[in-house]
């Protein structure tokens, strides 16, 4: 991320008073592509607040989390002022509980991928502009307990995956069985990258951040290693392909206590009765 992009975007855009401004998204994570969108959230903005228009066409998108204000210069600049988040604050609090290992997974909080999208800009974004009101919202969501909670989360939905393909396979469904087969590895990848401080709220950048986190480690965990290799091989729904990818999950939950926040979403995964390799 350039010094010549955050100094851009100061000259071009006039926070207001007692904002929190973040830059997020693909950009401030280090895994942008060429033409990529440069993301910006603003929290704590004045009731009815607009970016300032400079003649540059700007189309506003309403979403459930803020009002978008897309710029079609070059790089796109997708600037999101957030509505309200008292609500979201107070759910996304529920996280903690995944340092309960007797918490059944039931009653932790349901977050949908527009709120774990900004959970995770707000928690990993480079702030731009009131360092005090972003860091506010951070504690108040109790954004610490992110990773984890997306690690644990998200390897019990790889979990299901698995056995939504094994009942599609047993009716007769093998291309239901093979999708099903392969949102379960993307999403025991996507755990892990969540144990390492990434968290991704779609596979839309996977393999990018795979590979930003591979070449970053000193020894490339072989796990990653392998399921990033299952995803390009056929997915056919054979009996040799659901053993693979239950010796994955045992395989990444013996891993986890080594990682960053994969102690704490182990402990609790263990807590659920989920046990590593026999």
């Amino acid at each position: 991320m350039s010094d010549t992009l955050v100094e851009a975007l100061a000259r071009r855009f006039s926070w207001p008073d007692g904002c929190g401004v973040v830059l997020a998204g693909s950009t401030a994570e280090g895994v942008a592509m060429r033409g990529s969108n440069v993301n910006v959230l603003v929290v704590d903005a004045p009731y009815g607040w607009a970016p300032p228009g400079d003649g540059t066409p700007c189309v506003v998108r309403p979403m459930s989390l803020c009002l978008n204000h897309i710029y079609s210069c070059d790089p796109v600049i997708s600037l999101e002022v957030l509505r309200p988040l008292d609500g979201l604050a107070e759910l996304a609090a529920g996280m903690s509980r995944v340092g309960d290992p007797g918490t059944p997974d039931l009653e932790l909080p349901v977050l949908d991928v527009l709120e774990i999208r900004l959970l995770s800009r707000l928690r990993g974004g480079l702030v731009l502009h009131g360092d005090e009101t972003v860091e506010r919202w951070r504690k108040r969501m109790e954004l610490g307990w992110l990773p984890a909670f997306h690690c644990a989360t998200t390897y019990l939905t790889a979990l299901h995956f698995h056995r939504k393909a094994a009942t599609a396979q047993a009716d007769g469904l093998p291309l239901d069985a093979s999708v099903q087969l392969r949102l379960a590895v993307e999403h025991l990848l996507v755990s892990a990258l969540a144990a390492d401080d990434r968290v991704l709220h779609e596979v839309k950048n996977l393999g990018r951040h795979l590979t930003a986190d591979l070449s970053a480690a000193v020894d490339r965990p072989r796990l990653l290693v392998e399921a990033g290799a299952l995803l390009r091989r056929d997915m056919t729904a054979v009996p040799e392909l659901f053993a693979r990818i239950e010796e994955l999950a045992a395989g990444l939950l013996d891993w986890l206590p080594g990682t960053k926040h994969g102690a704490t979403a182990a402990r609790y995964l263990r807590g659920q009765g989920l046990g590593g390799r026999p």
